[in-house]
C-alpha cells in the first residue's frame, strides 16, 4: 500500500466514522453515556470510550450533539494550558469535539481552526458549530502534511490520535513548526507503546489504518529533528486493550496467523495514551510557561 492507497483508506474509515460511527475500536466500561453519545463497537458508546480515555462528563456535556465519536485516545484540550486570546490548531479535527472545547478555553478573543481531510467529517463539524453558535472555530478541508494555515500564525498545536496514521510524520511536524509562533507549542495526544509493532502485524494491510502505536523513542527523535525544544513524550492511561481485540482489522490479523494471538495480545496491552508536548525555539521562551 503506497502514500496515496493509505491516505485514501484513512479517508473512507472516517468517513464511516463521520457517517455511521465506525469508530476505532471496541468495549469499555468507564461511566454512563453523556448527550452527543455515539455507538464505537458493540455494548460501546463514543461516550464511555471518551470517558476512559481522559474527559469528563462535563466535557461532554458542554459540546454539540454528534460532536464527539469516540475517536481520541486523551484529552490534549485539559493538558494544553490555553489562554483567552489564543490561537489554536487541530490537527485531525474531526466531527470538532476538541475544537468546541479549546474554544471555550480561548474565548471570543481567540481562534479556533480545524483541519481535516475528510469532507464527511468536514461537514459534520461545520453543522455542529453552526447549532453550537460557535462564532470563533472554522473548519478547513486539508492534509495535515500540507496544512491549509499561513506561517507563523498559531499559538498552540493539538491533535488527538491523528498522527499515528501518517504515512510521513516527519513532513507533518516540519508543517506544524511553519504554521507555530516563535516560542508556540504543540500538546499531542496519541498511542504509544515501547515496543515495537510486530513485523508480521506492520506488513498487514489493515494495521496501516488501525489502531497502531508510534514507540516514545520514534516520537522523541521525529520531534527533536523538526526542531523542536523542551520535547516530552509521557505514557498515560493503558489504552483500553478491549477497544483495540475487538476492532475488525486487528480480528483479521489474528485469523491468518491464529498462532501469534498472544503476541498480538501482549503487544496491544503495551500501548499507552501518550502526551507529546513540545515548543518552538528555546527552552527558554516566554511559551514555556504554558507548557505542562
Amino acid at each position: 500500500m503506497n502514500t496515496t492507497e493509505r491516505r485514501a483508506a484513512v479517508r473512507e474509515r472516517y468517513a464511516r466514522a463521520a457517517t455511521q460511527g465506525d469508530g476505532c475500536c471496541g468495549p469499555s466500561d468507564c461511566g454512563a453515556p453523556s448527550n452527543g453519545s455515539v455507538a464505537v463497537g458493540e455494548g460501546t458508546t463514543a461516550a464511555e470510550l471518551s470517558c476512559a480515555v481522559g474527559y469528563d462528563e462535563t466535557d461532554l456535556a458542554s459540546v454539540p450533539d454528534g460532536a464527539n465519536l469516540g475517536l481520541g485516545c486523551g484529552n490534549p484540550v485539559a493538558l494544553a494550558s490555553l489562554a483567552s486570546g489564543e490561537t489554536v490548531l487541530d490537527l485531525g479535527s474531526g466531527a470538532g469535539f476538541d475544537c468546541f472545547l479549546a474554544a471555550e478555553r480561548v474565548g471570543p478573543e481567540g481562534r479556533v481552526i480545524g483541519v481535516d481531510m475528510t469532507p464527511e467529517m468536514l461537514e459534520r463539524a461545520r453543522e455542529n458549530a453552526r447549532r453550537g453558535e460557535y462564532g470563533n472555530v472554522e473548519f478547513r478541508l486539508g492534509e495535515i502534511e500540507a496544512l491549509p494555515v499561513a506561517d507563523g500564525v498559531v499559538d498552540i498545536v493539538i491533535s488527538n490520535c491523528v498522527l499515528n496514521l501518517s504515512a510521513s510524520r516527519p513532513r507533518v511536524l516540519a508543517e506544524v513548526m511553519r504554521v507555530l509562533k516563535p516560542g508556540g507549542r504543540v500538546m499531542i495526544s496519541d498511542l504509544v507503546s515501547d515496543r515495537e509493532v510486530p513485523g508480521f502485524v506492520a506488513a498487514s494491510r489493515e494495521s496501516l489504518v488501525g489502531c497502531l502505536p508510534v514507540t516514545v523513542r520514534e516520537y522523541e527523535a521525529d520531534l527533536a529533528a523538526a526542531g523542536f525544544a523542551a520535547v516530552r513524550v509521557e505514557p498515560r492511561q493503558r489504552y483500553p486493550a478491549g477497544h483495540i481485540l475487538a476492532d475488525p482489522r486487528v480480528q483479521a490479523v489474528i485469523r491468518r496467523d491464529p498462532g501469534r494471538e498472544a503476541e498480538v495480545r501482549a503487544f496491544v496491552e503495551s500501548i499507552h495514551g501518550g502526551t507529546i508536548s513540545a515548543v518552538k525555539g528555546d527552552v527558554g521562551s516566554p511559551a514555556n510557561e504554558h507548557s505542562s
